[in-house]
């Protein structure tokens, strides 16, 4: 019998590998959210709130007549719930009180300040009054974003005052933070029992449009080109981090930004890095992280001994053509040919309408590449990006 499994708020992508594993998990999907091609493919799919107070009793109550073997989840909306509902159920998983130190920012960042770990500048902040006063008290630049926010949606670089005006409206809590500059990393992870494995360190590009947003991510490179003493540097920082934040087993996806100060955490997350980073660490290391995941649900996973060594380079780059429709597409098929393109691949259709680059779904589709080395691979994305038609009217 295949392994009873709770995959919240599924995509494609977990789900058909979980098909793949032999895996007959129950999806539970928010009603409104939900992945349309999941829930056609998928015999067993429940659209419930994470919220609603009936799921917990509805899931021990299957529990006691198939048992489940764990609940995961790769969407960070749906955390605390996967959280909750295997601390119910008395499954394995990350604890629902370090999940909920990630979740929550002021929180995370009060654990850091107490083991003396990370120090920046922050505050939480409800009103504009609040904002301003940091301001004055931090300078400018800083950064706002929501206490609980997902994917850098309304996340803020105020560089005035007037940056302010109303943008505090109708949202409770809010985070100020100190604006750290130099390059930005993530850095993707599985933890043994305390032992944390460092599977890639990737760099993040973010967007330079400016009618877009300067949050959004339109580029990852693994492994990130940096020397050898930032890389070692990057690895113990890391190790540091979890410990301190009390991570013990599971995957986690952490970033950061290597100030002249040196390393300072942007936020960590206990799932694995989204955006397709699972092929960058699966094309230099050969690990696969969206196996790992699911194993380590199962019970299944044999822990990694050591960091694996990265063999060449591997990319990804976001399409981000004009807003409008889609009127021509053109060079996509010769482009898959050229050496070094693993995959290109488009999320809007011709005649469908492409939406301001604000936040990742808006995102028209991208190049993944991998070549002998990460600057190759890069060159082959920015290559395909330069001759990739995708015209807009």
């Amino acid at each position: 019998m295949a392994a009873n499994l709770i995959l919240l708020g599924a995509r494609q992508f977990i789900t058909e590998r979980a098909w793949q594993l032999g895996l007959r998990p129950l999806i539970i999907q928010q009603p409104g959210l939900s992945d349309d091609h999941v829930n056609r493919q998928s015999d067993r799919v429940l659209l419930m709130s994470y919220d609603d107070p009936a799921l917990i009793p509805m899931l021990k109550a299957a529990h006691e007549v198939t048992p489940f073997v764990s609940a995961i989840t790769v969407a960070e909306e749906a955390l605390i719930t996967c959280a909750r509902i295997n601390q119910a159920l008395g499954l394995p998983g990350t604890p629902l009180e370090l999940v909920e130190k990630t979740r929550d920012k002021p929180t995370m960042r009060r654990v850091l300040d107490s083991g003396g770990f990370s120090p920046m500048q922050w505050a939480p902040v409800k009103t504009r009054e609040e904002a301003v006063a940091f301001g004055g008290r931090q300078g400018y630049p800083f950064i706002l974003k929501p206490v609980d926010g997902v994917g850098s949606i309304d996340v803020r670089l105020v560089r005035s005052a007037a940056d302010l005006d109303g943008v505090l409206n109708g949202r409770a809590s809010w985070i100020a933070e100190e604006y750290l500059d130099g390059p930005e990393y993530s850095v993707e992870c599985f933890s043994f029992a305390g032992r944390h494995v460092i599977l890639g360190i990737n760099e993040e590009t973010k967007s330079t449009d400016p009618n877009g947003s300067a949050f959004l991510e339109v580029a990852h490179q693994v492994p990130a080109p940096m020397s050898p003493e930032r890389d070692r540097e990057v690895r113990d920082f890391i190790r540091s981090f979890l410990d301190v934040l009390g991570l013990k087993d599971g995957p986690s996806h952490t970033e950061l930004k290597y100030t002249a100060r040196g390393p300072r955490i942007v936020e960590t997350h206990t799932r694995l890095g989204g955006d397709r980073l699972w092929d960058l660490v699966r094309l230099t290391t050969g690990h696969d992280l969206l196996d790992m995941t699911l194993q380590w649900a199962m019970g299944t996973l044999k822990p990694l001994e050591a960091d694996p060594v990265p063999r060449g380079g591997a990319a990804i780059q976001y399409f981000t053509p004009p807003a409008g429709k889609l009127k021509r597409i053109n060079g996509a098929l010769a482009l898959k040919r050229l050496p070094g393109v693993v995959d290109i691949s488009l999320a809007v259709e011709l005649g469908g309408t492409i939406r301001q680059a604000l936040k990742s779904e808006d995102r028209a589709g991208y190049v993944l590449a991998y070549a002998d080395t990460v600057q190759q691979a890069q060159a082959v994305c920015r290559e395909v990006s330069q001759r990739l038609v995708l015209e807009t009217a």
